[in-house]
């Protein structure tokens, strides 16, 4: 409730319905303007650089997490998403995933302006005011069905485009489960400003834990499906290992991945 009373207490609807309309004639014409400054700027990164370590430098440590991780999956994580699934309505969770999926909105607005992803920034923008002003603080997503697509962008994402971080390592962390070293580095900064924390909410650490597990319990029980699959491999880390990194290189390259390097194959 103090989330919410802290929102509506603030002008942020309002300004935010404001700014929409204004920048929802200036998107196309931003995009177009700024796009060769763009494709200048990406030429100027590493982005030719791996974005992943083929390797897997901590794997003895990942593998003793990945078990940990999978027992309190079977002991714990399993049956509490099971029953949230099972009893808590379909609208209902949709309208959570929505809201924490909203919070999320300002980091990508900000991670977009250092990426100099002008096209990028105001889309995350506009679906920041769109659904806080008129889909009840993010409960319900209206800027999708309205062309503006949901793009995650964090500072692990941005120190791999900056040219400061190539080729990060898998790396599993306990029960939060894998990340890659560049995400969960930047991950740390972005908590520190995240715009969500220092202004939508008191800066307390129960506000800021509160909120971090709520989200990640989302997603938690968005991902249980792929927990049979992943067990059903040969070799269920590696499986999970290679899915992450490729998720974390689309999202990078915001799903267009470079094609791999055919001189690197041996056709003989």
């Amino acid at each position: 409730m103090l989330l919410f009373n802290r929102i509506v207490r603030s002008e942020v609807p309002v300004t935010l319905l404001m700014l929409t309309v204004f920048l929802l004639g200036c998107l196309s014409v931003f995009s177009s303007a700024h796009a060769d400054d763009y494709e200048i700027l990406k030429e100027h990164t590493f982005e030719k650089q791996p974005a992943m370590n083929s390797q897997d430098p901590y794997e003895g440590w990942n593998r003793a997490i990945f078990d940990f991780n999978m027992a309190f999956n079977d002991a714990i994580g399993e049956p509490v998403a099971d029953a949230y699934n099972d009893y808590v309505p379909v609208p209902a969770r949709i309208g959570v995933r929505n809201f924490f999926q909203n919070l999320k909105e300002p980091l990508n607005v900000v991670n977009s302006v250092f990426q100099g992803d002008i096209e990028g920034t105001l889309t995350s923008f506009m679906r920041l005011a769109l659904n806080t002003s008129f889909g009840f603080f993010g409960i319900l997503d209206i800027a999708t069905p309205a062309g503006l697509t949901y793009h995650k962008e964090d500072l692990g994402q941005t120190l791999y485009k900056w040219g400061v971080w190539s080729e990060a390592s898998f790396f599993m962390v306990p029960i939060l489960g894998p990340y890659t070293t560049r995400e969960l580095v930047g991950g740390s900064i972005d908590s520190l400003y995240n715009p969500t924390y220092s202004y939508l909410i008191e800066t307390d650490d129960i506000g800021r834990l509160s909120l971090f597990l709520g989200e990640k319990f989302v997603d938690y029980t968005q991902a249980m499906g792929l927990v049979t699959e992943m067990r059903a491999q040969p070799d269920p880390y590696i499986f999970m290992r290679e899915s992450y990194m490729q998720y974390r290189q689309n999202l990078i390259y915001n799903g267009n991945p470079p094609a791999p390097n055919l001189d690197d194959f041996n056709f003989d």
